[in-house]
């Protein structure tokens, strides 16, 4: 796959180091390598990490299950070797084109004044589903041959036939080969169906899975003075100079060392901003599906240009203000376990950009907003992404100055899910008995609005449901009447088994008037937390008359 590019081996390492691993020495990819392995917990929020458990014993002795695949040899793939054969001297003279005639176009086509050539290079370059979609919007593409070249070009790495590598390697097939073969037909006898051997399926299965490592580890991101190794092997103690936002950092450990860290820091780096900006680049990377923010680059009136972390120039996305020029305030990040993965952006001006990044099914926070103008940034990193980032504490956040504790109040400090609540709504910080958490764990809040706007729904509550497994809270359900506009509510799904969890039933007559008044949870919830794969444990209160709740896994 990375022929005939040399492995940047330090490169590599760092990568391996940016993914958990498991007692045993699994890296976690974050697939199940298609089926083979399973993963908990079973159930939870969309952003909570799942890990490696081990193999499913009983594919063992099932000849139909995913391992008899994945032990199929990907490199003897019959199907490969015969369509190489086999469309050796069959090229044809003439190329298949469209019947869409190629006249001039009267309607309005961007491609049209485009000379052919370029046409054919767009094409090449565009996935199949592409070059079938430009097709059907342009009478441009519509009318381009499908070439012997275009037909080649379908077995670079990144397309759809990259799992056939022998046929663009001369190691494999030689120049005169290349020149005469027949690539349709080769796509055509390589494509996997249900008929397919267990080999070619299994090829295109690790393929499938090995293409975002292989542009980690290929890509070369521009240069960002500054970023300085701090790889140790257990996590630093937290530097209260910095307010940050940042994945999960939690350890676990057999004695000797930690394991199952979703978060690594390995580089660290503090940029200064010295002037009002005129545009923030934001560079993304992607493993197992997942985008995740790598850098930041600014733009500043003075023409200087800042870089923070990884950043890619093609694959990177502007934020978009209505200003030519500003003053950073601060981001809203939205974070998953293993980094972050979306911004927006607040300026001075008072304006907010949109999401740049997938923000769905993420916790929110808006920490990392402040008062006034931001002049210096601190990021931490792993081998490929951010996984923190940082304002200086003594700039004043958007809420009054509280002694009684870094998390008050809740709103702008709190890591929220699935929203950040608007100020409309009435936390009751002073009450909430949460753990003492500080803002660099990841524990995120989740607010659930039970009883409906102003107690829409508390006339049709008739049952709240708690789950207990191992002395914890792990599970809240909420249960209405058949006529209610809300049948089912549930905050924090249980990820217990059902061998050591107990569901205790809270009645409640909401129809006949009862009204919960109050919630009191009582016991040291915390004390065996090992972050996620145990149990989620849960402490919260609520108070008199409320028809909300504040929850924090």
């Amino acid at each position: 796959m990375l022929h005939p590019h040399a492995v940047p081996i330090q490169r590599l390492y760092d990568i391996c180091l940016s993914c958990p691993a498991h007692i045993e020495g699994w890296l976690d990819w974050g697939h199940n390598y298609g089926g083979l392995m399973d993963r908990q917990p079973i159930e939870g929020y969309p952003w909570e990490d799942v890990y490696i458990a081990g193999y499913i014993r009983r594919f063992l002795w099932d000849k139909s299950s995913p391992l008899t695949l994945a032990t199929s040899d990907p490199l003897d793939v019959l199907e490969v070797r015969q369509a190489l054969v086999g469309s050796q001297d069959r090229r044809e003279n003439t190329t298949m084109t469209s019947s869409i005639s190629s006249v001039w176009i009267t309607t309005a086509d961007c491609f049209q004044k485009l000379p052919q050539e370029i046409l054919e290079q767009i094409q090449m370059l565009l996935p199949a589903r592409g070059v079938a979609n430009v097709r059907l919007a342009s009478r441009s593409f519509a009318g381009l041959p499908l070439t012997q070249s275009f037909w080649a070009s379908r077995f670079a790495c990144h397309q759809e036939r990259g799992y056939c590598f022998e046929a663009r390697r001369l190691l494999y097939s030689g120049a005169h080969a290349l020149r005469s073969r027949d690539w349709k037909t080769v796509y055509e006898e390589t494509a996997v169906t249900s008929d397919s051997s267990n080999e070619l399926k299994n090829r295109k299965r690790i393929w499938s899975y090995l293409k975002n490592i292989a542009d980690l580890v290929l890509d070369q991101p521009l240069s960002s003075e500054g970023m300085a190794k701090e790889l140790e092997l257990w996590p630093k103690e937290p530097v209260t100079a910095w307010r940050p936002v940042g994945g999960d950092f939690s350890v676990r450990s057999n004695g000797n060392s930690p394991y199952q860290m979703k978060c690594r820091v390995i580089y660290e780096q503090t940029i200064s901003i010295t002037s009002s900006i005129r545009s923030i680049g934001v560079s993304f990377r992607e493993l197992s599906d997942k985008k995740y923010v790598s850098g930041l680059r600014f733009i500043l009136t003075n023409k200087e240009q800042l870089r923070l972390g990884y950043i890619l120039p093609s694959k990177e996305k502007r934020i978009e203000l209505d200003s030519e020029c500003f003053n950073l305030n601060g981001f809203i990040a939205a974070v998953g376990p293993r980094g972050v993965m979306a911004l927006r952006v607040a300026t001075g001006q008072g304006e907010i950009s949109n999401w740049v990044g997938s923000s769905e099914g993420l916790p929110r926070t808006a920490r990392l907003c402040t008062k006034t103008a931001i002049h210096s940034l601190k990021g931490s990193f792993d081998g490929f992404k951010m996984v923190s980032l940082a304002v200086p504490t003594d700039l004043q956040p958007l809420f009054t100055d509280d002694t009684r504790g870094e998390h008050l109040p809740l709103r702008t400090t709190g890591l929220w899910y699935p929203e950040i609540p608007p100020s409309s709504y009435h936390l009751h910080d002073d009450v909430f008995a949460g753990r003492n958490i500080s803002l660099h764990d990841y524990r995120p809040l989740v607010h659930v609005m039970f009883g409906g706007r102003r107690g829409s729904l508390l006339k049709y509550l008739t049952r709240i449901s708690v789950t207990v497994s191992n002395a914890a809270i792990v599970g809240i359900d909420f249960f209405y009447t058949d006529d209610s506009p809300v049948k089912h509510l549930q905050a924090c799904p249980s990820t217990a088994s059902g061998d050591d969890s107990v569901k205790i039933p809270f009645i409640i007559d909401g129809p006949g008037g009862e009204r919960l008044t109050s919630l009191q949870s009582d016991g040291d919830f915390f004390r065996a937390s090992a972050g996620y794969g145990s149990s989620r444990q849960t402490q919260s209160r609520s108070p008199s008359s409320s028809n909300q709740a504040l929850f924090q896994p």
